[in-house]
């Protein structure tokens, strides 16, 4: 190969994010696809896989038990907990066992473009040709996560039934906080549970800077280091308190035969 050859190929592996597949949720191993399934009888359903975004921050995919979580755009900085952008699109589904039970978990990764707003220069030069090296100093701020999370109960009309949700959603709050429904009318498309779920989130970790520039990237650059470093061990709090809160209440299912 080449010297000219092996740059090309080299840069092409370096602006290519891969996405781990996941693992699959700790049930029974027998898989079925389902479409509208209203049953529990099978051993494990393919729920499609949605996302919520409700940062400033581009998720850009993922999976979540083997469904691949599709890429969400960033909602604008002054919209942040107002507005969410995400849901219908989905690119694979998830494995779910027939009936929830306590103490099932599911692996899940993506990766978290946290700047969406800083673009590297582009040169005058024909085509569309970035600043190399503009581009690999945003590209060092790219996050790639994956935690094991407790799978939550389906809502009260489900009981344990998996077989009678319409979807898993991931819903990605600030600070790594992760949240799922299962697309049910009496989950609410748009409640205010959502967003305070998002405020408690919030409080978790240090807020990113709003990011456009280089001249902005030199101002912040201690900071921006200081915040990659601390999202690398965020625990996973929003979800597991929200799964003990319905256990506090009763709520949680009675498992079925």
């Amino acid at each position: 190969m080449t010297g000219k050859k092996a740059a090309t190929t080299s840069t092409v592996i370096r602006r290519a994010i891969f996405i781990l597949s996941a693992a699959a949720i700790t049930s029974c191993s027998s898989f079925e696809p389902f479409v509208g399934v209203t049953s529990g009888k099978n051993k494990s359903y393919a729920a499609p896989v949605e996302a919520l975004n409700y940062t400033f921050e581009n998720i850009h995919g993922g999976s979540i038990s083997g469904g691949c979580i599709p890429n969400t755009s960033a909602i604008n900085f002054e919209d942040v907990g107002k507005k969410r952008y995400g849901g219908g699109s989905t690119c694979g589904a998830a494995h779910l066992p027939a009936k929830w039970k306590p103490g099932m978990t599911a692996r899940i990764y993506w990766t978290d473009l946290p700047y969406p707003d800083w673009r590297p220069k582009v040169l005058n030069k024909p085509g569309l040709v970035f600043d190399e090296n503009e581009y690999q100093t945003i590209m060092q701020y790219t996050e790639n996560h994956s935690a094991e999370i407790p799978l939550p109960p389906p809502p009260p009309s489900a009981g344990d039934d998996f077989g009678k949700v319409s979807n898993i959603t991931v819903h990605f709050l600030a600070c790594n906080q992760l949240y799922i429904t299962y697309g049910t009318v009496e989950e609410g498309k748009n409640t205010p549970m959502h967003y305070k779920l998002f405020a408690k989130s919030q409080k978790l970790c240090t807020p990113r800077p709003s990011i456009k520039s280089m001249a902005d990237y030199r101002r912040n650059k201690a900071r921006l280091d200081a915040i990659k470093a601390e999202r690398q061990n965020i625990p996973q709090v929003i979800l597991p308190e929200y799964i003990q809160e319905l256990e506090r209440q009763g709520k949680l299912p009675v498992p079925g035969k």
